[in-house]
Parts: structure tokens; C-alpha cells; sequence
């Protein structure tokens, strides 16, 4: 099977990111429902009404609500680099992977793992933070340390990324300058 082209390896791959795009934008929007139901949650507390239909689903949702302000982040990471790898492997079906885009797409890539993975981090010390001023408990009675729980290898990845991203970069450079030369 060819790497390149229509019918090829990179076409499968595009069917399969769009498919993942789609069920994406599906999650997003399931969790910025949920998010815009915890926010009625809150306005529905400070006026004092609560509902008696669907309380416990209203209950769970005012537990758990804060939760998904760091979901859509997350998810929104995640469609970027599926968004960015859908742009790429659409050049590699067109059979010209060395155009001057597809540097800035892994740069956008590289630059959203780092990003995901500091929100990561982030997310990690306000959860913490949280549980500690509502005095409930860690989940499994674990404690809470000052250990760096960091992932190397996405933060490999994203070194590679970056370095690929310069390779592109020359290497449309490169062929640019050879389509200019006699």
C-alpha cells in the first residue's frame, strides 16, 4: 500500500482523524452542557429554588461541575492537535508533505502538548487545593505530596516535534530554492 496519494496509508488516516474531529466536537458540546447546567445549578442556589424532578442529577452536577471547566480545556488541546494533524496529513494526500504550513502545523502541535501538559499540572494543584479547603478526603485516602509526577515522554514529544517542525521548515526552504534554480 502507498504512503502518499489518494487510496494510500495517509487517507486512512485523514478518515480516521475526521471521525475523531467529529466525535470531539460531540464530547465539547455534551461538556459545555453539563458546564452551562452547573452554572443554572449556582444561579438556582443563590435564588433558593431547587428543582424536585431532577434533584439528584442536579446534585451530581453541582458536585461535580467544577470539573468541567478543566474537561473543555483539555478537550479544546486535544481538537487543536487533531485539528492540525487532519491540515497536515490533507498535504500528504495532495503528495507534497514539504510545504511551509505543515512546520507551523507541528509547532501548533508541539506547542498544545506543552500546553495540555502544564494545564495538566496546574489542574492537578487546584484539584488538591480544592479538596484541602473543603476538607474531603483524597480519592483512595492517598496523600498528597510535593512529588512532580512529570511525563516524560510527551515532553520528548514535544521536543521532537518542534525539531521535526524545523526539518519542515528547511526542507520546504530547500525545495523551494531548487524549483528557482535552472
Amino acid at each position: 500500500m502507498k504512503t502518499l496519494g489518494q487510496g494510500s496509508l495517509a487517507s486512512i488516516v485523514k478518515i480516521i482523524l475526521d471521525v475523531v474531529w467529529y466525535l470531539g466536537w460531540v464530547l465539547l458540546s455534551f461538556a459545555a452542557l453539563v458546564l452551562l447546567a452547573a452554572a443554572a445549578t449556582l444561579v438556582m442556589d443563590f435564588l433558593g429554588y431547587s428543582p424536585g424532578v431532577v434533584t439528584e442529577l442536579f446534585q451530581s452536577i453541582r458536585e461535580h461541575g467544577w470539573l468541567f471547566p478543566l474537561l473543555v480545556t483539555e478537550i479544546i488541546a486535544f481538537m487543536i492537535v487533531i485539528d492540525r494533524l487532519r491540515r497536515i496529513s490533507s498535504t500528504l494526500i495532495a503528495g507534497d508533505p514539504f510545504v511551509p504550513e505543515n512546520a507551523g502545523h507541528l509547532r501548533v502541535i508541539a506547542i498544545a502538548i506543552a500546553g495540555y501538559q502544564v494545564l495538566r499540572h496546574v489542574t492537578q494543584g487546584a484539584v488538591a487545593m480544592l479538596l484541602t479547603i473543603m476538607d474531603q478526603p483524597v480519592l483512595g485516602g492517598l496523600e498528597l505530596t510535593a512529588t512532580a509526577n512529570i511525563d516524560l515522554g510527551a515532553w520528548f514529544a514535544v521536543a521532537a516535534l518542534l525539531v521535526l517542525a524545523e526539518i519542515f521548515r528547511e526542507g520546504a526552504k530547500m525545495r523551494q530554492e531548487q524549483k528557482l534554480t535552472i
